[in-house]
Formats: C-alpha cells, sequence, structure tokens
C-alpha cells in the first residue's frame, strides 16, 4: 500500500475558523419580569385563598417595576430581551388589575352584607 495517496481536491478549502461577533446577552431583569407575570396570571384564580392573592398582586406589582428597569438595560444597548420584557410587563398589569378589580368588588359584598346584617 502507499502512504502517500492523496485524495482529490475538488477546488474548495477545508473549513476555516471565521469570526463570529458575540451575541448580546439577554437581561436578567426581563427573564425576572416574565417569570413573575407569569406566576401572578397563575395566581389569579386561584385569588379566593387570600394568600394566593397576596402573593398574584406582589408578583403582579414587582413584575411590572423589573420590565422597566429592564426596559432602561435594553435601550442603552446593554443587553436584549424586550420581548420578554414586554410580556412581563403586560402579564403584570393585567393580574394586578384584575386583583385590585376582584379586591374592590368583594370588599363592596362585605360592606353590604354588614350593612344588611344591622
Amino acid at each position: 500500500m502507499d502512504n502517500n495517496y492523496k485524495e482529490e481536491q475538488y477546488g474548495f478549502s477545508p473549513l476555516t475558523e471565521s469570526y463570529v461577533p458575540p451575541q448580546a446577552k439577554t437581561s436578567g431583569k426581563a427573564i425576572a419580569s416574565l417569570i413573575l407575570g407569569i406566576i401572578s396570571l397563575i395566581t389569579l384564580p386561584l385569588g379566593g385563598s387570600i394568600v394566593l392573592g397576596i402573593i398574584g398582586f406582589i408578583s403582579g406589582i414587582v413584575a411590572i417595576v423589573f420590565s422597566s428597569l429592564s426596559f432602561k438595560e435594553i435601550k442603552r444597548g446593554q443587553v436584549r430581551g424586550r420581548g420578554m420584557a414586554i410580556a412581563g410587563l403586560v402579564c403584570g398589569i393585567f393580574s394586578t388589575a384584575l386583583n385590585v378589580l376582584a379586591f374592590v368588588i368583594s370588599f363592596v359584598i362585605a360592606f353590604v352584607n354588614a350593612k344588611n346584617n344591622m
């Protein structure tokens, strides 16, 4: 056997390393905003329980705060994740508004019931 056997060249060079620019990192605040917004939506139907209602309300507010902070980071161009920040903001606003509405309705019902029992 001939050890000097070479395969035919087909007119292209072997793969070489090329420069790939580094990807911008995703904002941790945007991820946290999305997760907290989803938690606030999950606890929304379970809001009949006082503890879960409070957890949903607080996580919705924190989701709104984290999304606004992540918008500032994204605007500076340091990180990406605008879609997650928007989703977290929408989920947070929606669940917080519904939690406040549920609280007001339950307060009015309790007030009317107390007034009728007098």
